[in-house]
């Protein structure tokens, strides 16, 4: 692949992680790349990595154009909400990989129109694309999930589970992701498709607190929490917060299951994710 890449997100976790691995790869060493970096936002991530930094806002299209410098390609990891902006923002680019979610086939997440909005407008706007839909992220010591479940898995020999933790989850390594961004650059079957992009295996939650525990060396005893005394105490609880941090429809989502097949990621991208335990065992000991 030739021609130079404007990234969008670069400073979060997937970002950093997809620098790591465009740099370290022979195929892309003559590719130049620009960062878009938010004022204010998490620009010194980005500092530490030999790239061009821009600021701007991608949920700003008039902010995205005057930050865009023509780049031939465009990485959108920062938010598929913002589609609309990329789109209008960087005109001209010849193809844009972006990543969706997902949770646009939840029935239960209220954003989940709004996944398959961006996802549509990308397929509509005649620009040559590929949509990865990553299930939940882990891998890094900041993510906002796994590493808090390491955490309580640490600090507490209980641990409550709703419905028993039987629903099932197949959460995917910021690596793998990483690498099925650049295959996508590097392989054009990829243009014009979207690809769910799963773990390499999947587990219910009760499972995955044990190979926490496992790791970690510690013995835990999971409680089931009916999902009906849940839901009851979160409805009363958004009644009377003026803030919730926890809310009904996150409850709801612990039922689905989040299992995906990767067939169609590993033949055009070559995608082989590491099995979950193998990607646990990465955070945690960068966790340490």
């Amino acid at each position: 692949m030739s021609g130079d890449i404007f990234i969008t997100g670069g400073s979060g976790n997937t970002g950093q992680a997809l620098l790591r691995r465009i740099l370290a790869d022979p195929a892309l060493k003559g590719a130049a790349l620009t960062c878009l970096a938010r004022p204010g936002g998490r620009r010194g991530n980005l500092e530490r990595f030999p790239v061009r930094i821009v600021e701007g806002d991608s949920s700003d299209a008039a902010s995205l154009g005057r930050a865009y410098g023509g780049e031939p390609t465009v990485i959108h990891i920062s938010s598929i909400f913002h589609a609309d902006e990329v789109l209008r923002g960087c005109r001209g680019m010849e193809r844009l990989i972006a990543i969706s979610s997902t949770g646009v086939f939840s029935r239960y997440r209220s954003l989940a129109g709004s996944i398959a909005a961006g996802e549509r407008a990308i397929e509509r706007s005649g620009v040559p694309y590929t949509i990865l839909r990553p299930t939940m992220i882990y891998g890094s010591p900041a993510d906002r999930n796994i590493s808090r479940l390491i955490q309580l898995v640490r600090r507490s020999p209980v641990i409550p589970l709703l419905g028993g933790g039987g629903s099932t989850f197949q959460p995917v390594h910021v690596d793998d992701l990483a690498s099925c961004i650049v295959a996508s650059l590097e392989r054009p079957a990829s243009a014009g498709k979207t690809y769910n992009i799963p773990g390499g295996s999947a587990h219910t939650l009760k499972e995955i607190v044990s190979i926490i525990a496992e790791l970690l060396g510690k013995r835990v005893v999971t409680i089931p929490v009916p999902f009906a005394a849940a839901d009851a105490a979160v409805r009363l609880y958004e009644r009377f917060a003026s803030r919730p941090r926890l809310r009904r429809e996150q409850i709801l989502r612990l039922r689905e299951d989040k299992s995906y097949d990767i067939s169609e990621a590993a033949r055009d991208l070559g995608y082989a994710p590491m099995p979950f335990r193998d990607g646990l065992s990465r955070q945690i000991r960068l966790m340490r």
